[in-house]
């Protein structure tokens, strides 16, 4: 009886002992990879970026003369049309300056008009006519002055303006050059984006690449170049560029806004093409000797296959040749690799 148990304990070692073994041979056999299926992309090449919408400039408006605040027009959120009144200063102290230069110009005049004929008789001296010229000049520029500072009293939009701010009330007595109103130049539309330094020296060159506007509703909007700045973010050594858009195209946009902004290279070839991770490739021989790793989807094993490559965007590389859609390869883990090596995909991470 003892003789029975010990045969039957002895075999389920050697099971056991066969179980354990397969597993820890499955385990060394199928080494773990990250994969990547071969897919057709479109040759169109394009970046997008997140953009914030801008007015052209933003200003204070303040009137050159002082005086009691009449009325100040629109309200904020307004925009209002170039030459529209903004605002508008109690007249009438200017109007009475105005009266003022006007009968001192015509006494003048006819103070010089008496003394002509007396200078030409001599019966006075060169010096008193000289004078009477004098003083009618001075009364000129004393009525243009009036006139002048009469039309200081309104204030007009010098461009079409988006109203921000209302900075005083009306009645208020206020100094010449205290701000009434925050405008900002809606003329058109300014895009500001963050471009590396790869696409900067290239993006203004409109037959090169063109910009376009991505909203949530309607077709995309054409963007055009208008300057950038020469010096990179000191953290993320990105260029500011600013595009710009016309105003009629989105008039429902607002300075602030975030958008999407795509850029396209223009004579890119729209022919598909492959492209795969940089670490996928590999050059174990010479500099021109570029290899990747294909999956047999059936065994597992892996077999190098030389690929011809092309250019490298977004730490992704072009492969021209040697390789088809639909095909599985190692983009993680290749150094591990040897061919006929049986592999296992997993997700990042794991």
């Amino acid at each position: 009886m003892k003789r029975v148990f010990l045969s039957r304990q002895i075999r389920g070692w050697v099971f056991l002992g066969l179980v354990s073994a397969s597993l820890a041979g499955w385990a060394e056999t199928f080494t773990p990879v990250q994969t990547e299926v071969v897919r057709l992309e479109t040759g169109q090449e394009s970046r997008r970026f997140v953009g914030r919408v801008d007015a052209v400039s933003q200003v204070d408006l303040a009137f050159q003369v002082g005086g009691r605040l009449a009325s100040l027009a629109g309200r904020p959120g307004q925009v209002l049309t170039q030459g529209e009144v903004l605002a508008l200063l109690d007249p009438v102290d200017y109007q009475l300056a105005l009266r003022q230069a006007e009968v001192q110009l015509d006494r003048a005049r006819r103070d010089r008009a008496r003394k002509a004929p007396l200078l030409a008789n001599q019966s006075i001296p060169q010096a008193v006519y000289d004078e009477a010229v004098d003083q009618e000049t001075l009364a000129q520029i004393a009525l243009e002055t009036a006139q002048q500072n009469l039309s200081y009293t309104q204030l007009s939009a010098p461009f079409d303006a988006l109203l921000t701010r209302r900075l005083v009330e009306p009645h208020t007595l206020i100094q010449a050059g205290t701000p009434v109103m925050r405008v900002q130049d809606v003329t058109e539309w300014r895009v500001h984006i963050s471009v590396p330094e790869d696409l900067i020296h290239r993006i203004r060159d409109p037959e090169a690449y063109e910009a376009w506007l991505l909203l949530d509703q309607g077709d995309p909007l054409p963007l055009s170049y208008r300057e950038h700045v020469t010096e990179p973010d000191r953290v993320v050594q990105t260029y500011q560029v600013t595009l710009g858009l016309a105003r009629s195209q989105a008039p429902d946009l607002l300075p602030g806004r975030t958008v999407t902004v795509e850029v396209r290279r223009l004579g890119a070839s729209d022919t598909p093409r492959i492209s795969l991770p940089l670490a996928a490739v590999t050059s174990p021989h010479s500099a021109n000797d570029f290899r990747v790793w294909v999956v047999n989807p059936e065994s597992g094993e892996v077999q190098p296959r030389a690929v011809e490559v092309g250019r490298i965007q977004h730490n992704r590389i072009e492969i021209r040749s040697g390789l088809s859609e639909g095909e599985q390869v190692v983009t993680r883990g290749t150094s591990r690799l040897t061919p006929g090596l049986r592999v296992r995909s997993v997700q990042s991470g794991q």
